[in-house]
């Protein structure tokens, strides 16, 4: 839950900028999608981190290393996602029905 609220004004920033940084700023459905899997890939890694044991760290720890790195997998991810859609426009790809 904490991880959560710390993620959002991050992720609001992200994908702003992510809209912001579109080819025409046209958000296609396969935008959504990968949003969407780039949401269940973070929230993955903060389940996945919530039961680890930090032996030699404190409380606050495993909330430390949860949000570093699901904000790791949003940035890079619509980095990624990003490059992608660029590399398409610049080849003159629309995709299916357009």
């Amino acid at each position: 839950m904490v991880t959560g609220l710390l993620l959002l004004p991050v992720l609001a920033i992200l994908v702003w900028l992510y809209w912001y940084l579109l080819p025409g700023r046209k958000w296609l459905p396969r935008d959504s999608l990968v949003l969407l899997v780039l949401l269940a890939c973070a929230a993955a890694f903060v389940a996945a981190v919530d039961n680890v044991n930090f032996d030699d760290g404190g409380p606050l720890w495993p909330y430390i290393v949860s949000a570093a790195g699901a904000y790791g997998i949003l940035l890079v991810g619509l980095g990624a996602a990003l490059a992608w859609r660029w590399r398409n426009a610049a080849k003159g790809e629309r995709g299916p029905g357009h």
